[in-house]
């Protein structure tokens, strides 16, 4: 249901991540973050390819934060940020973080929480059913995903979705 991996970059950090679909408490939910019950990162999964992508918007957010660089105050808003093709810190925040929706589909992504408690605590939380994170696929809203990154149809017929909107995530700070 969850899925943990370590960085290569970080080795000292754990990544974990837990797909919440028919979420009713969104607003809730947002206002938990913002008040600090809630330390991770929740994301609006029809915006998600698969997991490779959170990944990489991890992977920045911690090498930022050690490097004391971040745009953001949390390195979970970093990761909310680095997931948006764009510099704009509030239209990354209301495209890829949890929605007032009567009904969506979060994922969640902790940071270093071995032992499970944090997930606990946000499972409590969050009022919607844990799925399997390959659900992502049918999740995920394509059209919407290729309107925000401009996706071409020629850059499509290249390769995966995926691999192009993080082609354009990693690419964003550069020029």
């Amino acid at each position: 249901m969850e899925v943990s991996t370590t960085l290569d970059l970080y080795p000292d950090t754990t990544v974990s991540m837990a797909l919440f679909s028919g979420v009713t408490n969104g607003s809730e939910v947002r206002k938990k973050i913002m008040d600090g019950t809630i330390e991770a990162a929740v994301i609006n999964a029809q915006m998600i390819c698969g997991p490779f992508q959170v990944l990489v918007a991890v992977n920045k957010a911690v090498h930022l934060e050690k490097l004391d660089k971040k745009k953001t105050k949390t390195v979970f808003g970093e990761i909310l940020f680095n997931l948006s093709p764009g510099n704009n810190i509030l239209a990354a925040y209301q495209k890829f973080g949890v929605q007032d929706a009567e009904r969506q589909d979060v994922l969640v992504v902790l940071l270093n929480d071995l032992q499970g408690q944090q997930l606990q605590q946000i499972s409590n939380i969050i009022q919607g059913t844990r799925s399997p994170l390959e659900s992502l696929r049918d999740i995920r809203d394509e059209q919407q995903i290729i309107k925000l990154f401009k996706i071409s149809e020629a850059e499509r017929r290249v390769g995966r979705l995926e691999d192009v909107v993080v082609c354009r995530m990693a690419t964003k700070d550069a020029g």
